[in-house]
């Protein structure tokens, strides 16, 4: 009697249920653990509940990157962000403003570069702009008229500093390669010099004035500080040392 052979059995493959991790449930999975950290009070009310189930599944899902420049100056304060990824959050919020820049208006009256300006302190629409030919223009781009120019000395009379006269706001100060710093109009008289020089060799590289000390302060390139009082009179001069 022939011996019958046993029908082959296939194993049942097994299969290995994992449980999904924290990272990649859905809020709807987490919402039984979500539930557990609130405790729930007498009277709770309904809005109580879902705000706090919310407020558990936040806590449970990875946060976003930071973007926000505070957020990530917060985050370096308190170590859990590095300095480079600080950077990274700065430079991308730097790139998405200027997305929003637009040139909104210019003039190109010189034939030199530009090497001053200045605000004017009442009209935010006025400016004052100074070449390197010793030209300035004065701007108000507010208006459709065209900006008032007065011609420099041309080569040798770059205007290096330039500031609005804040007892009389229809007058300007400026130092130049000239060797002179003076108050002028918006006309381009030269109302008073303040300081001068004869010698082509020494000149003025810096110009500011004080409104509430009522002081101009002007610098040469030999490294002399001098400051005048509005009416012109030398206060001191005082020489910066030569660095070490």
């Amino acid at each position: 009697m022939a011996s019958r052979k046993r029908p082959e059995t296939r194993k049942t493959p097994e299969v290995v249920v994992r449980r999904k991790s924290k990272r990649s449930r859905s809020p709807r999975e987490l919402e039984p653990e979500a539930k557990k950290l609130c405790v729930k009070g007498p009277g709770s009310s309904r809005r109580f509940d879902s705000g706090c189930l919310w407020a558990g599944l936040a806590s449970l899902q990875v946060s976003s990157p930071c973007r926000n420049i505070v957020r990530a100056l917060h985050h370096h304060k308190l170590g859990k962000a590095a300095w480079p990824s600080v950077q990274q959050s700065l430079q991308q919020s730097f790139l998405q403003s200027l997305a929003s820049y637009r040139i909104f208006q210019k003039a190109a009256p010189f034939d030199r570069r530009a090497t001053s300006l200045a605000w004017h302190p009442t009209h935010p629409s006025t400016l004052a702009v100074g070449s390197k030919g010793g030209d300035i223009m004065l701007w108000n781009f507010g208006i459709k008229d065209k900006p008032t120019f007065i011609k420099g000395i041309g080569a040798g009379g770059s205007i290096t500093g330039l500031k609005f006269n804040p007892l009389n706001t229809h007058q300007f100060f400026t130092s130049s390669m000239e060797g002179m710093t003076r108050l002028q109009d918006f006309k381009g008289n030269t109302l008073q010099v303040f300081t001068s020089y004869s010698i082509c060799n020494f000149w003025f590289c810096s110009l500011d004035v004080s409104a509430t000390s009522r002081v101009v302060v002007t610098g040469d390139n030999v490294g002399n500080v001098i400051l005048l009082n509005m009416d012109g009179k030398e206060l001191i001069s005082v020489p910066m040392e030569p660095s070490c």
